[in-house]
């Protein structure tokens, strides 16, 4: 019966498809009324047949891998990213802060806490299991004290929040490090600045050097020698450098040296330590690139490497490896026998495990067979191994499933997987405690325990690290909040408790809008244009993409509008606009293609829809290439109005709440050769345009929103957090407080109560009242940076490297160098981008060119944005 009525709806729906184009006909003369009984009937019938079949639109997904479209927006054109500009970007954010008016009130956070995000990394305190520390992909890095019950966000103040790998000092747990960037190189893995180290358990944080890593995979710590730190840097993802490779600091962080180098496309992705001979080490590289249209995840360069002089010299293992092109490597070493590692290794059409018994001096492969298929085709997301610290034979492989083996293996049990419901899939994290083997796990839906050795799991439910794509609040009930988050569904929450929300339809979430007359009808969709549809506020869905429109090209988050004067009126864009004019059925195209036109890649798309307020006639659609096009007749002819923008990836276009003729246009991407400007404002429909980004910082806008009762003030949601304007986009002030410098994906307005609702890419979803938008900004004072030598005279005999400080009151470029007392420049100690805070530099008396100095007089000179500072330097070279 089932099947019978699901042809019977496909076959009604086709009956409409074939008086589309009469009525597209009827429509754009303003004649309705001929067909409008056909049609309603047809329209009714066929809603019937199709919701009365229970379709469950899980059914109608595809296979999820992690899409690139994060890393289109801000690649596109040029197919790179520059790493420079993206941590210069996010100084600049941090900048505007901190100098920026507080508001009457910040930011409420809005949930969700129960639904988890993607965690990388999961650490313990060695002295104090109930202190645990969280890495969140995009979300900064959380802190408990009380067993996981509690969780404090550590990381806020700094300006990157994205987390690739933490480190505990084994022999004073008071000391973290935090290497930034995720290496996973999901849809857009965000890039770090570097190196962070604590020295009070996370209270505060000092930037400790390697700001060109991009992302850091590894974080270890020598238990022998705490001043002796290692990371593993995976370096830019979009281009070619010098900077991958396995570091090494003898000081704490303060210097580093690169200890291993393959190619400049060949990433440090791992590192492990052996527990009683602290000189050897083994690592893994990995040859990795990207660029618009390709990924590059294997390679000759991949390997597996060894140190036995802790790391001042490396040899590569070969002896029972792959000959063939690998992809990552994940190692892991048993504690209770270190002569025992296991590598795991994606390989472009397996997945291969392999073992060694002998301290990397052969290797041999175990039984892997049961494992095929657990990466799913894209192996380059994940890479974790672990092996019990109490057993040498038992071992965790993590993917898009989890196995274990207990006979070192030889066999392999399936622990989670698609058709294992007790724990998210996507792997990424793991600890295990060796004395009571409590496993936590963190993956892309959060943190998990284990006391059985994985068997069965409990999920912790206070974790703020949803990502969301897009927010949506029930006209009716702003208390109903949506959502669609990455690997987490469509979300709803009914009270609007923060720990209180729940999956409405499955995938990735996107889109979701709500009906503004009727809330129990809901449009929803899952990745690549999967819209669906619920009447019964989200308890079922249809789907209700026709074969046509999926035959056109669909962005992963394809976009979607609601006419503000008719709900049943819905708007969809593929490569071109589609139209229903019956609530998401009876689909026809009121558009050509909008976009540059097919050039095979997948791209050129639709990425944003606005309909105005003011007069529903008024459509504007912006695209994945760089297009605008205005529509003033409800989408029946479209003018291109692109004249004067960039060529960037559209992220938003916007339509004013009071004016028809005023519209908007937000941008991604990073600047190369110079400032690309990210918000666009027209006064007159997109004749012409005014650049209003002013001296918002060079970073991708998201989201935009425009104040209803105040069209002046205009709130953009950027890639490090939230800025608005009150007149117009003359001056941008930081609207951070309660959000901090989470990248900022989507804003929704609930007019009736003056809400705004913000959906990041990491820290759930937050909500503020417009009312409390600081009026009459002012920028207060900056203070001055300062410069101090911390012993002088510098005595060589005495004390081997001088330590410099210097504080800045807010991010800046700096330029710190040794100077003689004609002016001229003998060293330059760092020229780079700092953060706010006080800064270490040592100076060993050299030149240049690594000469010693004489005696004699030397200044140290500080330049930054906030002025020029010396001091100088008594330099005593010999005894």
């Amino acid at each position: 019966m089932r099947n019978s009525l699901i042809i019977y709806s496909i076959l009604a729906v086709r009956m409409l498809g074939g008086f589309i184009p009469l009525f597209k006909f009827f429509a754009m003369k303003r004649l309705f009324f001929p067909l409008a009984t056909l049609f309603s009937l047809l329209v009714l019938l066929s809603s019937f047949l199709i919701f009365g079949t229970g379709i469950n639109a899980d059914t109608e997904k595809e296979e999820k891998v992690p899409n690139d479209w994060m890393a289109y927006q801000r690649a596109y054109p040029s197919g790179v990213i520059n790493s420079s500009a993206v941590i210069a970007g996010m100084m600049e954010a941090q900048a505007l802060r901190a100098n920026s008016p507080s508001m009457r009130a910040g930011w409420q956070f809005a949930g969700p806490t129960n639904i988890g995000g993607r965690i990388t990394d999961v650490e313990v305190d060695p002295n104090d299991s109930t202190v645990v520390y969280l890495a969140g992909s995009t979300g900064g890095i959380l802190k408990s004290t009380d067993n996981c019950q509690t969780w404090e966000s550590i990381f806020d103040a700094q300006p990157i929040l994205t987390i690739g790998d933490i480190a505990i000092d084994p022999s004073n747990s008071n000391v973290v490090y935090a290497g930034t960037g995720e290496a996973n190189a999901s849809s857009f893995s965000f890039l770090g600045n570097g190196m962070y180290k604590s020295t009070d358990a996370g209270a505060t944080w000092v930037h400790k050097g390697l700001e060109n890593s991009a992302f850091i995979a590894r974080v270890i710590v020598d238990y022998s020698n705490p001043q002796r730190v290692f990371a593993a840097v995976a370096g830019n993802l979009f281009t070619p450098d010098p900077d991958r490779g396995i570091y090494r600091s003898d000081d704490g962080g303060d210097t580093w040296q690169r200890k291993l180098f393959v190619t400049d496309t060949t990433s440090g992705i791992d590192i492990v330590q052996h527990p009683s001979s602290p000189n050897i080490l083994y690592a893994s590289m990995w040859e990795r690139r990207r660029g618009l249209n390709y990924r590059r995840s294997f390679g000759y360069s991949t390997g597996i490497f060894k140190s036995t002089d802790g790391g001042d010299t490396w040899s590569k293992l070969t002896n029972g490896l792959p000959t063939y092109q690998m992809g990552r490597i994940g190692l892991a070493i048993a504690p209770t026998n270190p002569d025992i590692l296991y590598a795991f290794c994606d390989n472009i059409s397996s997945v291969d495990i392999f073992k060694t018994v002998n301290g990397g001096s052969s290797w041999v492969q175990t039984n892997d067979a049961a494992l095929q298929g657990m990466n799913s085709n894209f192996g380059w997301y994940f890479g974790q191994i672990r092996v019990d610290p109490v057993d040498e034979n038992r071992a965790y492989v993590m993917g898009v499933e989890m196995w274990r083996t207990d006979d070192g293996g030889d066999n392999w049990i399936k622990l989670a997987g698609y058709d294992i419901g007790t724990i998210h899939v996507d792997h990424h994290a793991m600890y295990i405690n060796p004395v009571t083997g409590v496993i936590l796990e963190g993956n892309d839906g959060g943190l998990f325990r284990s006391i059985d050795y994985g068997v069965s799991w409990y999920k912790y439910y206070q974790l703020p690290l949803t990502q969301f794509y897009e927010v949506e609040i029930d006209y009716q009930n702003p208390n109903r909040l949506y959502g669609g988050t990455q690997d987490n569904n469509t979300i709803k929450t009914y009270s609007g408790n923060v720990n209180a929300w729940y999956p409405v339809l499955g995938g990735d979430g996107f889109y979701c809008l709500v009906s503004y007359e009727d809330p129990n009808t809901i449009y929803a969709e899952y990745q690549n244009g999967g819209l669906c549809k619920s009447i019964d506020g989200g308890n079922s869905f249809s789907y209700i993409m026709t074969s046509e429109m999926e035959g056109d090209r669909r962005n992963w988050s394809m976009p979607i509008a609601m006419d503000p004067l008719d709900p049943d009126v819905i708007f969809a864009g593929t490569h071109r606009i589609w139209k229903s004019d019956f609530g998401g059925f009876g689909w026809y195209p009121v558009s050509d293609d909008l976009t540059k036109g097919s050039d095979g890649s997948g791209w050129h798309t639709i990425s944003t829809i606005a309909i105005s307020k003011v007069n529903s006639e008024v459509i504007l659609a912006g695209t994945d290439d760089g297009r605008v096009h205005i529509s003033t007749d409800g989408g029946f002819e479209w003018v291109n109005i692109t004249a004067g923008l960039p060529d960037r990836y559209v992220t938003r276009v916007a339509t004013d709440p009071v004016d028809e003729n005023i519209i908007y246009a937000t941008f991604s991407g990073f600047r190369w050769d110079e400032p690309i400007p990210y918000v666009f404002r027209s006064t007159d429909k997109g004749v012409t345009w005014q650049d209003i980004s002013g001296n918002l910082p060079q970073l991708p806008v998201n989201a935009i929103a425009i104040d209803p009762l105040d069209n002046n003030t205009i709130i953009v949601g950027t890639d490090a957090g939230v800025f608005f304007t009150k007149d117009a986009g003359l001056h941008w002030y930081a609207l951070a407080e309660g959000i901090g410098s989470v990248p900022v994906v989507s804003f929704k307005i609930h007019e009736p109560t003056r809400m705004l609702l913000a959906g990041t890419y990491g820290r759930s979803s937050y909500k503020i009242s417009l009312d409390d938008i600081q009026v009459g900004v002012s920028n207060p004072a900056v203070s001055e940076a300062s410069l101090m030598i911390a012993s002088n005279p510098f005595m060589k005999s005495l004390v081997s490297d001088l330590k410099i400080i210097y504080s800045l009151p807010a991010p800046s470029s700096i330029d710190l160098s040794i100077l003689d007392l004609n002016g001229r420049t003998i060293k330059q100690l760092r020229s780079s981008m700092a953060v706010a805070g006080a800064h270490e530099v040592f100076w060993n008396g050299t030149s240049g060119n690594g000469g010693i100095l004489p005696s004699g007089i030397y200044i140290c000179r500080l330049k930054t944005r906030f002025g020029v500072q010396e001091a100088r330097i008594i330099l005593i070279a010999g005894s």
